[in-house]
């Protein structure tokens, strides 16, 4: 009873629901959050079986950057399950750990000669400016004025043992995300495991591309492993959600939702490094969005798909398993296999409307030019295996119109091996007892589910069943 009015009562906090000790808040909350599957099925996060798991709550006006609390919890090796006051985070706060360095010169003078209270709320520098449109506001202070490599902002590191969890709070990481472990130069310098990360909002401010702070909103490294990201939302980024570097490996990326991000998941950069041979990833019901003001980037009334998403992944060396993701209006190159690596997906969905739907004359010609863009030129010395990948225009509330669909192709380039084959029992259990074919039925449980502020998954003991999300109104894809 204490432990289910923990999670599900917005007025119970932390240190009231009569759970006596940290150790058993934090089994509440492991218990109730599920477990991961696929390759990263080992993460326990902040949750020690063993005793010795802490609490450390966020909280705002202690007279301690709340962002300073977060980097001495995430800093530590010690089995710490972060979460955010209930109360001071009930209609919503940032993380913006860029706010750490308002006190150094060269970042005030970067924004202008702003005041230190300027720079810790970028609201009151564009108040202050006469900025009052909140996208010009985030594009001139994060994506103009911050540019700049020179700056000591940087993505803070996330060390072993940690679970980040958003349950019951309203928090948001704006702007710059973290790193799991660390490198320097493609070489591991500190390999953090047992990290999770679930019902997150990570916010970026339509950053461009190649932004002098490299802002991923995360990036898994440094041969660090044993990683779950679970049910959180990344919005608005040019660059990656998700990166996984430097031979990072056995990581599960599970039910998140990924909004207008260019650059989604790198596994693996520069061609050379040959650690990256060690990544394995599994994704697995992610809801992976594009929008037509988004994807529509040419001149008015040009359908030139110049930003739609990518890299999902982009992967060199390693091998990674995707099923039962949907994709919506990934227009061309959704993915990328290079250097040997493998992607298989199986019982994945894809999905579009009318901005591509109308690219040609009539909407048969535009079916057969999406079809065959997606998976044209995505493999370069390396195996693409897909079953029952579904590509289908949508009507009405994302439902298929069944008058225009097809399948990806069968296999791309090399042989590529059954993944599963690495999976524990435990793993092929739960896969088998809750997979999706690539249907209606999918769209709209991973609709329902993904993202931070979705629906319980079929990995959380508390989930609805199959049945009760499915009967829950269909939406609109975006």
């Amino acid at each position: 009873m204490a432990c289910a009015a923990l999670v599900t009562d917005q007025n119970t906090n932390w240190n009231e629901s009569g759970l006596a000790s940290d150790q058993a808040i934090v089994k509440c909350l492991s218990d109730t959050l599920g477990k991961p599957i696929g390759y990263g099925e080992m993460a326990m996060g902040g949750y020690n079986p063993a005793g010795d798991s802490h609490l450390v709550v966020i909280k705002k006006n202690t007279g301690v950057l709340p962002e300073k609390q977060f980097l001495d919890a995430i800093n530590s090796t010690a089995h710490n399950w972060i979460v955010f006051d209930k109360d001071d985070y009930k209609n919503g706060g940032d993380i913006a750990m860029y706010r750490l360095y308002c006190d150094d010169v060269k970042v005030l003078t970067a924004l202008g000669g702003a005041s230190k209270a300027e720079c810790l709320d970028h609201t009151l520098w564009c108040s202050n400016r006469a900025i009052s449109d909140e996208a010009v506001c985030n594009k001139t202070f994060f994506t103009e004025k911050l540019n700049d490599a020179t700056l000591p902002i940087r993505a803070e590191m996330i060390n072993s043992n940690t679970t980040i969890d958003g349950r019951g709070a309203k928090a948001r990481i704006l702007f710059q995300g973290f790193r799991v472990g660390a490198d320097a130069e493609g070489v591991s310098t500190v390999a953090a495991q047992s990290v999770i990360i679930t019902h997150m909002l990570f916010q970026g401010a339509f950053h461009e591309e190649d932004h002098g702070l490299d802002p991923d909103l995360l990036r898994i490294t440094g041969e660090s492993h044993d990683i779950w990201v679970h049910k959180n939302s990344f919005k608005y980024s040019g660059d990656s959600a998700f990166d996984v570097k430097v031979g990072a490996y056995d990581v599960t990326f599970s039910f998140n939702k990924i909004v207008d991000v260019v650059r989604t998941s790198l596994h693996g950069s520069t061609d050379g490094r040959v650690v990256n041979a060690n990544i394995t990833t599994t994704m697995h019901n992610n809801l992976f969005l594009t929008s037509e003001v988004f994807h529509d980037t040419g001149a008015p009334g040009d359908k030139a798909a110049g930003s739609t998403g990518r890299r999902t992944p982009l992967i060199r060396r390693g091998v990674s398993h995707s099923f039962n993701n949907v994709f919506f209006n990934y227009y061309k190159e959704f993915a990328s296999v290079r250097v040997g690596a493998t992607l298989m997906m199986e019982d994945n969905v894809f999905l579009a409307s009318d901005i591509i739907k109308n690219r040609k004359s009539n909407i048969q010609a535009s079916f057969d030019e999406w079809l065959t863009n997606l998976t044209k030129g995505i493999v370069d010395d390396g195996a693409f295996k897909s079953t029952n990948g579904l590509v289908a225009f949508t009507k009405g509330n994302c439902e298929i119109d069944t008058a225009y669909k097809g399948q990806l192709p069968a296999s791309i380039g090399g042989v590529a091996r059954d993944l599963k084959e690495d999976y524990s029992d435990k793993t092929m259990a739960v896969i088998n007892k809750n997979r999706f074919s690539a249907d209606q039925d999918l769209i709209d449980y991973v609709k329902a589910t993904a993202g931070h502020d979705g629906q319980l998954s079929y990995l959380s003991p508390a989930a609805k069943s199959r049945a009760q999300i499915l009967a829950l109104p269909r939406t609109p894809c975006m």
